[in-house]
């Protein structure tokens, strides 16, 4: 990580209490040299990006939000680690002025490692808006340390900050040492706690001028709604609808057939005609335009979608209210057996179960941490969208966002009840505490959205460009071939057709035994966008008037719950094992979820002709 050997080149870390601004910071100073990797033996995402000052470079590594150096989580004893192992050349401790008092105490414990640190002053423009004051020239002058007031979210201040930054990285440690307790305490931990939180009150009385604290800021006013104990539950589901309605009604459908309308009528036929008028065989221009334009193409259209149910999220997270939504969901997450903190790893799974996986290394307990990993994959991932976005314009089209609630609300029942069955079982143990600090409320900025769609939506970008193409292509050449090697144009009789007819009785019960709809649950293996570019491949013509042809609606109802529950994608059961750090369970997730959707599949589809059957007679 770090090269004294290049006389310009520092490192720097960012340390800070969660909600401190700490990321925005690093998305302004690193803009789009930031990287993403993995801690060092762990597998939390790691933050890196570099910044220059002049003829230096300082590389800034993002360490993750804690609230102090004593390792009672996974994220400080990550950060720890870093900074007594690593060395850096030095620590911008971000502080969140709005909450000095509780912020300075990591402060306290960052000075005592003899490592360079400078203070970056941050959300100054929020003290000034309650009308409070912080007085960092007098802070600087009794603590040693440069105290840089700065607003990440506006950009206001970071020139500054490189300036100390780039000088405190050339200079010793030189700042004063808070006061040591006595010899002679019981309890020397509770005496450094408390020697600290002397030091930090000795000086904020001096530094900090606060307005009248009877008068209940905006986000007071704000949580006597959001969190609520009647109201806060039911405004989380009025938000969830209503992204839905946004994403998936008459906006982003409208979004999507424009896309559509583009593929089908400008790309294909152009595409085709230049293949033609190049001399291209038949079957080179029928790879081309119906194997590889039609499959991806088939994936891509939903991309406003997916661009619309990203944005809205991040508006969310950005402007403090997912915080809440973990702290309401606290209660009822503690009768399924998981803490509320389980419930961020959760919320990403509705992105990605990759990262969503990853993500359970903040979890303590052990315990939690694999239940928790067990029903991801059932909170719907980004990459299954099209799959419902084309089912549900089909066979739905009067009832487009309501539908795609209803099957994401039943995917987290079935991870809750899931979770019930294996906290009564093989995963017994109280949830682990949880204690969360609830940010203000903060209008989420143009850049820090745009940088969180940007990276979400380049992922799907990134897999319909690589996984999908190459699924697509593999498609089209085992639909075009039969077991003998010899060109076919009929799919029936194909080596994948071979391999689907094979499979395919096992999903007789569930509505959709028919070789088609099981070779694309196959390639949903590898990626779950596969599963639309595969149709598009072995289905000519409208994909609409073929899902017409070959399911019923009972039937398409029962083959999006197999696809909402099935085994997640290859990269998300490598994601599994590396977490649980046992192949064994790796292999217990990956049946239990292939058993669940094919069970709630056929459940569903026989008690719903049944049930129709009945209203016949």
């Amino acid at each position: 990580m770090k090269n004294r050997k290049q006389a310009n080149h520092y490192t720097v870390a960012l340390a800070g209490n969660p909600n401190c601004g700490k990321t925005t910071l690093f998305n302004s100073l690193t803009g789009s040299t930031a990287y993403v990797g993995n801690w060092p033996g762990v597998t939390v995402e790691k933050k890196s990006g570099s910044a220059r000052f002049g003829s230096d470079t300082l590389e800034i590594v993002d360490l993750p939000g804690i609230y102090s150096l004593v390792p009672y989580s996974p994220e400080e004893a990550i950060a720890g680690r870093f900074l007594e192992q690593e060395k850096p050349d030095l620590i911008i401790n971000i502080v969140d002025a709005s909450n000095i008092e509780r912020n300075l105490y990591l402060t306290t414990q960052l000075m005592e490692l003899n490592i360079p640190l400078v203070i970056a002053m941050n959300m100054m423009d929020v003290v000034k808006k309650r009308g409070d004051s912080v007085d960092c020239g007098l802070l600087s002058e009794l603590t040693g340390i440069a105290v840089v007031p700065i607003s990440a979210s506006k950009g206001e201040g970071l020139s500054e900050l490189l300036k100390a930054a780039d000088s405190a990285a050339k200079q010793p440690a030189a700042y004063h040492h808070i006061p040591r307790p006595g010899a002679g305490s019981k309890d020397p931990d509770t005496a450094l706690a408390d020697a600290r939180y002397h030091y930090i009150g000795a000086i904020t009385r001096r530094t900090v001028k606060k307005h009248s604290a009877s008068v209940k800021s905006a986000s007071e006013k704000i949580d006597l709604i959001a969190t609520n104990r009647f109201l806060a539950i039911p405004v989380f589901l009025l938000l969830i609808v209503f992204i839905f309605y946004i994403t998936f009604g008459s906006v982003g459908s409208y979004l999507v057939h424009g896309v559509e309308f583009f593929i089908s009528n400008c790309l294909s036929p152009r595409a085709d005609a230049a293949l033609a008028s190049a001399g291209a065989s038949p079957w080179a221009r029928s790879l081309v335009v119906d194997g590889m334009i039609a499959g991806v193409g088939a994936v891509l259209k939903f991309l406003p979608q997916i661009l619309l149910l990203f944005l809205l999220l991040s508006l969310l997270e950005d402007s403090g209210y997912m915080a809440r939504a973990a702290f309401i969901m606290d209660a009822p997450m503690r009768r399924i057996g998981l803490s509320g903190r389980a419930f961020v790893p959760l919320l990403m799974g509705f992105g990605c179960t990759v990262p969503a996986v990853m993500g359970t290394r903040i979890l303590e307990s052990e315990k939690d941490k694999r239940l928790t990993i067990l029903i991801t994959p059932f909170m719907s991932c980004s990459a299954k969208t099209p799959v419902y976005s084309l089912f549900i314009a089909a066979f739905f089209v009067g009832n487009r966002p309501l539908a795609m609630f209803l099957i994401y609300s039943f995917g987290i029942l079935v991870g809750l009840l899931s979770a019930l069955l294996f906290k009564n079982s093989i995963l017994k143990g109280d949830p682990a505490p949880f204690v969360m600090e609830l940010p203000d409320y903060r209008l989420p900025t143009a850049r820090t959205i745009w940088l969180h769609v940007r990276r979400r939506v380049g992922d799907f970008l990134q897999k319909a460009g690589t996984t999908v193409f190459i699924a697509t292509v593999a498609v089209w050449l085992l639909q075009s071939f039969t077991v003998g090697l010899q060109m076919t144009n009929d799919s029936s009789n194909s080596i994948i057709a071979t391999v689907g007819k094979a499979v395919a009785p096992v999903f007789t019960l569930c509505g959709f035994g028919s070789w088609k709809p099981v070779v694309a649950l196959l390639t949903g293996l590898v990626a779950k966008e596969s599963v639309i570019s595969t149709m598009s491949v072995l289905y000519s013509g409208s994909l609409t008037d073929a899902l017409h042809a070959n399911f019923t609606t009972l039937s398409a109802c029962s083959y999006l719950i197999f696809v909402l529950l099935y085994t997640p994608c290859v990269a998300a059961l490598s994601a599994v094992r590396r977490e649980m750090g046992s192949l064994k369970w790796t292999a217990v997730t990956a049946v239990y979820q292939l058993v669940t959707a094919w069970y709630w599949s056929a459940m569903f589809y026989q008690c719903a002709v049944l049930i129709q059957n009945l209203f016949r007679k």
